[in-house]
């Protein structure tokens, strides 16, 4: 309920909302790209609405040299979303659908990152990362299947064998890290696009741990972008559900 809390409240301020608003125009901008839409505003500020909405966990900051830029994060909306919507019908319910959509259907330029916390051990999370036995409950019905080295190949397999996506592990480091490239096969349109780039981080934070998934190399309007739009948010939050409360969310329409 807290969580839910603080993202109502990073929600109820225009000038936050309006950070939002500018990041779904264009992920992954600097402090100061973001302060000059706030019009009036010191870059102390903006940095102060910022560190809310990263508290809340609607936007994630990620250093890339000596710039440090930030990225909308849909999968507190999409949590929310799948939590209250479907129960309230009240005039907020239907403006924060609103915002999820927008979330969700952005164009992703060249990277996207989704964050989440999540109430296990590192172990336990590289576990449903890499563990054929729990991918398949929230990985839309697939298996991860890799020795999860290095160089090595990695599949996602449908139940009957099929490949969904493969690749090649590009760094692991477990339970910490691991890189690789990803190529969904899925049908035909999506399997003339390029592999990308995910990156799968976990870092312990107290009695929890904190889930990054980075992905690089998506071409705006291609497939495999508007395949991912939404659907990392729902592996994330599946993954999440399924290590929080043993069940995993429901087959998404």
């Amino acid at each position: 309920m807290e969580d839910d809390a603080a993202i109502f409240r990073a929600l109820g301020d225009p000038n936050r909302r309006l950070l939002l608003d500018r990041l779904f125009e264009r992920d992954g901008q600097t402090l100061g790209e973001l302060a000059a839409v706030l019009p009036g505003m010191t870059r102390q500020g903006a940095m102060k609405h910022l560190r809310v909405l990263q508290a809340a966990g609607l936007m994630v900051a990620r250093r890339e040299g000596r710039e440090k830029r930030h990225f909308l994060n849909p999968v507190p909306i999409r949590r929310i979303h799948d939590r209250w919507i479907s129960k309230y019908t009240e005039p907020w319910a239907a403006a924060l659908v609103g915002l999820k959509d927008r979330l969700e259907d952005r164009k992703v330029t060249t990277k996207s990152v989704y964050e989440v916390y999540i109430r296990a051990p590192q172990k336990r999370v590289w576990e449903a990362i890499t563990s054929p036995e729990l991918t398949r409950q929230y990985y839309y019905g697939t298996e991860a299947r890799s020795d999860w080295k290095a160089g090595s190949r990695i599949e996602y397999l449908y139940p009957d064998g099929t490949v969904a996506a493969d690749g090649t592990i590009l760094e692991a480091d477990p339970p910490r890290k691991v890189a690789m490239t990803f190529h969904a096969v899925w049908d035909d349109e999506v399997a003339a696009d390029p592999p990308v780039r995910m990156t799968w981080e976990i870092e312990p934070a107290g009695e929890m741990c904190k889930l990054t998934v980075v992905t690089d190399d998506l071409i705006p309007g291609s497939a495999t972008q508007r395949s991912f739009e939404g659907g990392v948010a729902y592996i994330v939050s599946g993954l999440k559900s399924l290590l929080e409360t043993g069940a995993a969310l429901p087959a998404p329409a």
